[in-house]
């Protein structure tokens, strides 16, 4: 995958936690991490008790960023 912000190759691996990844619409942390708690929260990778929860990333360390591809919901190594 190409960087959307350099151009440059960016490398495929992983982000992962022992505890649900999820996206919420704030600017600062939250007591409560679970995406259920709050409205437009998007899971990215649902919580294993046995796995944790790991999502398929890319990373550019030109630019400092990560991307998540969370749409078709492949980037969530739980889904499957």
């Amino acid at each position: 995958m190409q960087c959307p912000y350099c151009g440059q190759e960016m490398e495929k691996g992983l982000i992962q936690s022992p505890q649900e990844i999820s996206w919420i619409k704030s600017e600062k942390r939250t007591l409560f991490g679970r995406a259920e708690f709050y409205d437009g929260a998007v899971v990215l990778s649902k919580l294993s008790v046995m796995k944790g929860s790991a999502v398929v990333s890319h990373l550019c360390r030109d630019c400092q960023k990560v991307i998540i591809d969370f749409f078709d919901g492949n980037s969530d190594l739980n889904q499957s």
